[in-house]
């Protein structure tokens, strides 16, 4: 019935208004409890599991110096701290060691001078593209967060997996049958259950499309932990930071304006449009 109305409801006069009598007895059934209320589909919801307060400072920067090699550094005596409440967005040109500041708040890197320190209760999930090929594509989704996380039940795999938007048969198909948006699901599915107090996330839009990625900002908003973002997509860093830092110039300087005024300062510069 309710693939007839869609149909015809909008056809010939005598169809329409065939679908239209239709329509008024659905509408009389759903009132009566004997079918199911028409649901649109809904856009995509991710959850991020809450994971309650740490008292600051939970990840600080004192006089650090980085370089890959130490005649050519990329930072120099930085000091900053970063805490639970923070939504911090870095932008700056292409090769200014964004995603060097990141790796220096997980310790992937190590300063060449000073230190970085962080709470000894601290749980960092790191989001980047390279993840992506931690994942065995023969693996369903399922399988992979079981085998990740062994010991867990079934069910409880499938809800951490449902919160990202990944449900039904596409939690049991192997993931090289998965779109790239969809397996950047499953990673995030797989950070989010380590129940992680700050979230840096390395471009994280670039294989999801507008709706998906307005359903991370949502969930990036009603989450309760820490922050730092690495994104081109201005609109996003929009939708979820508080702070907008510059990194340039071998240092990291807070904006005092928000990411469209920042915008706006990188037309005015360089004359060009949008990075």
């Amino acid at each position: 019935m309710k693939e007839y109305i869609a149909r015809f409801g909008h056809g010939s006069a005598k169809l329409a208004r065939q679908a239209q009598s239709k329509e008024k007895t659905l509408a009389k059934m759903e009132r009566g409890g004997l079918t199911e209320k028409v649901a649109k589909d809904k856009v995509l919801v991710f959850r991020f599991p809450n994971v309650g307060k740490l008292p600051p400072p939970v990840l600080q920067f004192v006089e650090v110096t980085f370089g890959y090699t130490p005649d050519n550094l990329i930072y120099k005596n930085l000091d900053f701290g970063v805490d639970l409440d923070s939504r911090i967005a870095l932008v700056g040109p292409n090769g200014a060691g964004k995603s060097t500041l990141l790796k220096l708040m997980t310790g992937e890197l190590v300063p060449l001078d000073g230190m970085v320190r962080r709470h000894n209760h601290l749980r960092i999930a790191q989001f980047h593209q390279h993840l992506a090929e931690k994942l065995d594509m023969e693996l369903s989704a399922l399988q992979f967060m079981i085998k990740e996380y062994p010991g867990n039940e079934e069910e409880k795999m499938r809800a951490s997996i449902g919160r990202f938007g990944l449900t039904g048969k596409a939690q049991v198909m192997p993931m090289k049958n998965l779109s790239d948006g969809q397996r950047s699901r499953v990673i995030f599915a797989w950070l989010a259950f380590r129940q992680p107090h700050m979230l840096l996330l390395d471009e994280p839009t670039n294989h999801l499309d507008i709706e998906t990625i307005d359903s991370l900002a949502e969930a990036l908003n009603e989450w309760d932990g820490g922050m730092v973002l690495v994104s081109h997509d201005f609109r996003l860093i929009n939708q979820v930071a508080h702070e907008i830092w510059v990194c340039e110039n071998q240092t990291v300087t807070r904006w005092e304006g928000d990411i469209m005024d920042f915008k706006l300062h990188l037309k005015a510069r360089a004359g060009l449009g949008d990075e």
